[in-house]
């Protein structure tokens, strides 16, 4: 089994409010990336929310999802996913990292992810894609690790976050090539949010 831990924890101090509230084509970001696990088969899914827990549980009812709350989310990223380890599947072979701000990341591309790791296991799956800007391959969200890694997430220094996860010696990661620039895309400001809500021409 694979768990998916959505990370929607995060302050959003540059966009001014919780990103995982944020609203695209009629529902929360949140609410995108959960229905593309479902999608994709995703049977295990927690979701780890922060101090606007509250605010993102009003706009966004959970479907089988379990909520974790990181009581210290400004500790940052890891702290979150620790929160998360908590809730998931005992019986869980791996845990997905997801973002709640990446809600146009597709079923597809989850399910790839998945069918990619069901073939190496042993490995910390990440994938990667093509930057426009200066054509270079960068690696994008979400990522997969092995349970058999979970110890690293709770060893490792906060501040380092989930790069001391994916570069300890101890691992062997493994690339997942893919056609989707949505995998790197980022909504850190009102300015991003709004060129999105622009180009979604089903409002």
């Amino acid at each position: 089994m694979l768990s998916a831990i959505i990370l929607a924890a995060g302050e959003s101090s540059r966009m001014g409010r919780p990103k995982a509230a944020l609203l695209w084509r009629g529902k929360p970001f949140i609410e995108h990336v959960c229905s593309a696990l479902r999608q994709a088969g995703g049977e295990d899914r927690v979701a780890v929310l922060g101090g606007s827990s509250e605010e993102i549980l009003a706009s966004w009812k959970p479907v089988g999802e379990k909520v974790a709350v990181n009581p210290k989310p400004e500790r940052g990223q890891l702290s979150s996913l620790r929160a998360g380890l908590g809730s998931v599947s005992e019986y869980a072979e791996a845990f997905m990292v997801c973002l709640a701000d990446q809600p146009t990341v597709s079923p597809e591309t989850y399910k790839k992810l998945i069918a990619f790791w069901l073939s190496h296991k042993d490995c910390i799956v990440i994938p990667r894609t093509l930057r426009a800007a200066d054509s270079r391959m960068k690696r994008g969200h979400p990522i997969i690790i092995p349970a058999a890694h979970k110890h690293l997430c709770f060893e490792g220094p906060l501040d380092k976050g989930l790069h001391w996860v994916t570069h300890h010696p101890s691992v062997k990661t493994a690339d997942l090539d893919l056609n989707d620039p949505e995998i790197i895309r980022d909504f850190d400001t009102p300015e991003q949010y709004e060129a999105l809500r622009a180009g979604d021409t089903s409002r």
